[in-house]
């Protein structure tokens, strides 16, 4: 069964047992509060940063309206998927894996990986070098004691309460719901309207659907998918799919793709 840890850039684990209060201060986390506007508590770089928008679809211009929302400037984009480009992409350049690393370029400039997919935010970060934007809208609710990793994206109208700690890349969708207490893994998807209740804890890679609900105290493995309006009552293991209400496993179904690098 998974252990509910969250991996941070500098190999630091959160455990959840510990509390949100006693985790290392990271540059790869960012706590929030202290005074500042709902914009200035959320901005991981100045106003004004130039960031790099990883992703042409129709995600990374949702993503491009929050990194507008924080004072970013996005100027460039870059693409694997061609097919998948939004019309209104513009300044789009091949993306690493249409390239290859040894013709990609050196990112100066802080990005963010604007790909729907856990399995490709998880290969990216490992191909990609630099540093990354974290970004929350201004409508999100971001309790003071919340932590979010870095290059998380947190959309509009989404709540995070008390001692909840974000992983890496995660995201947190349009008005998703996590109470306090909870921690998400690195390259989590909580699907719009989901609803986590408190101590929750959800593994690395996992896909909550669109307006499931998970009961206090629940564990959910790693790259597990959970069905769009599913009620989760009892843990998951590992890289299980759960629908229905109340939830219960397919056995056929093996969850969330997991990247490349596993088995390698």
């Amino acid at each position: 069964m998974w252990e509910p840890l969250v991996r941070v850039a500098n190999s630091t684990q959160i455990d959840k047992n510990q509390g949100a209060s006693q985790v290392g201060t990271g540059a790869s986390l960012q706590r929030l509060g202290g005074g500042h506007s709902m914009n200035d508590r959320h901005r991981t770089h100045p106003r004004g940063t130039k960031v790099i928008v990883y992703g042409a679809g129709g995600h990374a211009h949702v993503v491009i309206d929050v990194l507008r929302d924080q004072g970013y400037v996005v100027e460039q984009m870059f693409n694997d998927q061609p097919d998948n480009q939004h019309p209104d992409s513009r300044n789009v350049h091949p993306g690493i894996r249409r390239v290859g690393a040894d013709s990609f370029p050196d990112l100066r400039d802080p990005l963010v990986l604007c790909v729907g997919n856990n399995a490709e935010r998880a290969e990216l970060d490992r191909l990609l070098t630099g540093t990354y934007v974290t970004a929350c809208h201004s409508t999100a609710i971001i309790a003071p004691t919340a932590r979010i990793g870095e290059g998380s994206v947190v959309l509009h109208g989404a709540i995070i309460q008390n001692n909840s700690v974000i992983g890496r890349h995660a995201l947190i969708n349009t008005a998703a719901s996590i109470d306090h207490d909870n921690v998400i893994g690195d390259f989590a998807h909580i699907s719009p309207h989901a609803t986590l209740c408190g101590h929750v804890a959800i593994g690395e890679g996992t896909h909550i659907g669109a307006g499931a609900t998970v009961i206090p105290s629940v564990k959910i493995g790693k790259w597990c998918t959970v069905g769009a309006g599913a009620v989760v009552i009892h843990d998951l293991m590992d890289h299980t799919t759960a629908v229905g209400n109340p939830a219960h496993v397919l056995e056929r179904r093996s969850g969330q793709r997991l990247p490349t690098y596993f088995g390698n």
